[in-house]
């Protein structure tokens, strides 16, 4: 159009106006060749635009790389931890089957030795089950390090783009105020380009911290599952001890049921016995009796025959000889007796409390002695002096009744030792009897003191219960605080990392805004003056052009009137359209800059708005700050005070177990006093009744390792479900990348249509060619600024490699941990063969008692003459023989 009216005013005017057509012809050639410069600006930005999104879809490409490296790593450490799972389950299984060999082997092991494998056992579980807390604490640490190095690098990316983004605003405002129509499409691009790279970031940081909330939810999980399994272990051994204390307990009363039946039958035969003795003892006494009248009837038939004075002196004096001698011996007997017996009526009060059972049965068994001795002694005295007192009187009146006196008396001589080892076997039997009723009475206050002491122990096992379960939950509550510290410190840390971000973007936002004034206020400083400039030049061309068509008019109207009217009514309407586009020309001007101006304020408007919310949002950021310190400070309180608790809880634990300690004693004194009398029956009962828990107890560890197997499988599940999870993400990710990849084609496209549209509005554009030299400069600094920036990046991801190394570093620390796990089987199986070596010493401690039963057997072999009478004695010691013989025979064979 502008070519047009060019050629149609240089027709018109002629050589008047040859100036002014000159001045038109180089502005239009200096049009063209701006607008060739332009052209080949635009290619190159063209170019410059494909540039940066091959290296866009590079760094993509990288992203998914690391993000599938990460998720490969992963996997690995996941692969690698069901491996050392199932390694430790196969060496679980060899130990298994390594106990029923050794049981095999030691069938004569006692309770002592299973309960201390037990113990060992129990000790090694809880030291294990430590080792994995340990374990699961240093990855769950090693993950939050990880973390915060993969968010620290990320926040380094933004940074980065947000520097590269300043110093591309910095580049605009040195470029000055011209940057209206081709500037602008440029910073569209770029800010749409860092938009999708700031969006590619937040994607790739939201992913990571998905990977780490699901790694710490299988710690978390992984822990939940041990915890539960010592939980299963600790009731597993209280349900053992249950079950052991309820054999014990009904092998003793199944003892002192038998102890008491034995009792009642040894009592009733006695009492039967007893009667029979009471018979016997009447029947001797009217023997004696008999006897008595046999000898008086005989003295008084003597008396009766020899009726002489001299006789009856004589024997009225042998009578009071006998009489007084007899009278004295028995008061002199009686006196010993009463000294005798008022010994140890004057000595029992002193002495007899201070002596034990064992030293009471000894000194009575002593005194009866005596007593017999003395007895015998004062029967022979009397015996001869009656044989002496009789020779006297034979001496003097001899006959031959007193023969038969002599005769009759022999017989009765030859009955009284019959009838004195009578006595003496009654006398053993009251004896018998007397220990009896004392072992009787003293079972009796031996079972009120177990029953006593089982109530005691009892309830001292209640109160352990309870002190257990107080610092179980005390325990738990320490944990629940401990993992409350850690995410409020995690949390603490997060808020401080969004405040150091919330500041850091405040203080971009300033500078934007700062750098926003300034641009703009530059800006109306050069536009107004070029607006005026260019609407006086306008002025003044209008006026020249009227000027000239005045001229021309009134030259033309002299000549040719009539000919040129037509003529005429061009020219004046030409300069009429001239002065129109002129004027739409100024108006679109001064509309394009109150449009800018309208956008700049709304800008303005807007970021301080945005600045204010950022303020508000950082004072409550502030405030939640300052309340996580005020219950962290609370929380430590609340430990400081559960510690203390502990402690004394701790202390209460260590007097109860001393209390413990004193009262096993005492009944272990106690029921030493009962095993010297059961010590066969229940060692049988006892090796019968160890055999059937060792078989349940390797039944129960058994199920447990089976459960173990299910949970390692579920766990093994629930991982295949979190990859698939995961690949689905991944998956959903990919779809997503390609739906922005089609959106940001089609924005390709509206953008080249808007290049076309621009490229008829930028002819129209002169004052922007001069600034075209600039832009370039410009374009090769955001450049070589983007080349760095994609340097640092290419760096950053060698950093994140070194990352993945320190990866593969813990997965050799974990290949150690496998180490240390076979290094502690080896120590177990240590611990099993110094178990054999203490199985041994139990043997020879087996060998000590069978020679201590041995010498029982002796002594009471010793006293069986007397322990006939006892049907149950003597088989007892026939046992014991058979025992013994066996025992012999099989070291023999051993031997």
């Amino acid at each position: 159009m502008k070519d047009q009216k060019v050629t149609v005013v240089a027709r018109d005017l002629g050589g008047g106006a040859s100036s002014s057509c000159d001045k038109f012809v180089q502005q239009v050639s200096s049009a063209r060749k701006s607008e060739n410069l332009g052209v080949a600006l635009l290619e190159d930005l063209d170019s410059y635009w494909d540039d940066i999104n091959d290296r866009l879809t590079i760094s993509r490409m990288v992203s998914d790389s690391v993000i599938k490296g990460m998720v490969k790593a992963v996997e690995q450490v996941a692969e690698e931890q069901i491996t050392a799972k199932e390694l430790e389950l196969t060496s679980l299984k060899e130990i298994l089957h390594f106990h029923p060999s050794d049981a095999n082997k030691s069938d004569s092991i006692g309770s002592s030795l299973r309960y201390r494998e037990a113990r060992g056992v129990g000790n090694g579980l809880y030291y294990s089950f430590s080792e994995a807390f340990t374990e699961h604490d240093k990855m769950r640490e090693s993950l939050g390090s990880l973390r915060s190095v993969t968010a620290g690098e990320i926040e380094k990316l933004k940074k980065e783009i947000d520097g590269i983004r300043g110093c591309s605003s910095m580049r605009r405002i040195s470029s000055g105020s011209e940057l209206l129509g081709l500037c602008g499409i440029l910073q569209e691009k770029a800010s749409q380009s860092l938009m999708g790279v700031d969006k590619r970031v937040g994607y790739l940081k939201m992913t990571v911290d998905t990977m780490c909330v699901q790694m710490d939810d299988m710690v978390k999980l992984t822990k939940a599952s041990l915890s539960e399994w010592q939980q299963e272990q600790e009731f597993e051994r209280e349900i053992e001890a249950m079950v052991m204390q309820s054999s014990i307990r009904s092998l003793c009363e199944e003892f002192e049921e038998r102890l008491w039946d034995q009792n009642v039958r040894l009592c009733g035969s006695q009492s039967v016995d007893w009667l029979g003795r009471i018979d016997e003892v009447s029947n001797l006494r009217k023997e004696l009796d008999v006897i008595l009248k046999s000898l008086s009837n005989l003295e008084t038939g003597q008396l009766i025959s020899h009726g002489s004075r001299d006789m009856d002196h004589f024997h009225r004096k042998a009578l009071r000889n006998h009489v007084s001698p007899s009278s004295s011996l028995w008061e002199g007997h009686g006196i010993s007796e009463e000294s005798k017996n008022g010994m140890p009526e004057n000595w029992e009060a002193a002495q007899l409390k201070h002596m034990t059972k064992d030293e009471l049965v000894n000194y009575f068994n002593n005194m009866i002695t005596e007593m017999r001795r003395n007895h015998e002694s004062d029967m022979q005295k009397m015996t001869e002096e009656y044989f002496s007192l009789k020779r006297e009187y034979l001496k003097e009146k001899g006959s031959s009744l007193l023969l038969r006196k002599d005769k009759d008396l022999d017989a009765v001589r030859k009955k009284i030792p019959v009838v004195i080892l009578k006595l003496d076997d009654i006398l053993v039997e009251n004896k018998i009897l007397s220990t009896l009723s004392d072992n009787s009475e003293t079972l009796g206050s031996l079972k009120g003191r177990l029953d006593s002491l089982l109530l005691e122990n009892r309830q001292l096992r209640d109160s352990l219960s309870d002190k257990r379960k107080e610092v179980k939950c005390l325990t738990s509550q320490v944990s629940d605080a401990a993992e409350k510290m850690l995410q409020h410190s995690l949390a603490e840390t997060n808020l401080l990392k969004l405040v150091g971000n919330l500041k850091s973007a405040v203080e971009d936002a300033e500078f934007e805004a700062s750098i926003t004034e300034d641009i703009y206020k530059c800006f109306l400083r050069e536009v107004i003056p070029q607006i005026n400039c260019d609407t006086e030049e306008l002025e003044m061309q209008s006026i020249v052009m009227k000027d000239i068509y005045g001229i021309l008019y009134r030259e033309a109207a002299r000549d040719t009137d009539a000919t040129n009217k037509c003529e005429v009514g061009d020219s004046d309407i030409e300069s009429l359209v001239m002065q129109g586009l002129c004027g739409v020309i100024f108006e679109e001007a001064i509309k394009d800059a109150q449009s800018q101006f309208s956008n700049l304020n709304t800008k303005y408007l807007d970021e301080k708005e945005n600045r204010v919310a950022l303020e508000l949002k950082v004072m409550e950021i502030e405030e939640g700050f300052r309340f996580m310190i005020e219950e962290k400070e609370r929380l430590e309180q609340q430990v400081h005070l559960l510690v203390a608790s502990l402690e004394e809880k701790e202390k209460l634990e260590l007097e109860l177990s001393t209390a413990l300690v004193k009262e096993k004693e005492q009944f272990q004194l106690a029921s030493q006093e009962i095993n010297d009398l059961k010590n066969h029956s229940s060692y049988l009962q006892t090796l019968i009744s160890e055999r059937s828990k060792d078989l349940d107890s390797m039944k129960g560890e058994l199920t447990d390792l089976l459960e173990q197997i299910k949970v390692y499988k579920t766990e093994i599940n629930k991982l295949n479900q979190k990859l698939e999870v995961m690949s689905k993400e991944l998956r959903e990710a990919d779809g997503g990348r390609n739906m922005l990849l089609g959106v940001i084609r089609e924005k390709q496209n509206d953008i080249l249509l808007l290049e076309a549209k621009q490229n008829e509005q930028r002819k129209k554009m002169q004052a922007v060619i001069g600034l075209v030299h600039g832009l370039s400069r410009a374009l090769s600094d955001l450049e070589s600024q983007i080349a760095e920036g994609i340097k640092n990046n290419n760096l950053r991801l060698e950093e994140s490699r070194s990352q993945l190394s320190s990866l593969t570093r813990e997965t050799i620390i974990v290949k150690k941990t496998s180490l240390l796990y076979k290094r502690k089987l080896d120590r177990r199986c240590n611990d099993l063969q110094l178990a054999e070596a203490e199985v041994d010493l139990l043997g020879d401690e087996v060998d000590a008692l069978s020679s201590l039963l041995e010498k029982i057997y002796i002594a009471l072999d010793h006293y069986s003459p007397i322990l006939r009478h006892y049907t149950g004695i003597t088989e007892i010691l026939k046992l014991i023989k058979i025992e013994l013989s066996g025992e012999y025979t099989k070291a023999m064979r051993s031997a």
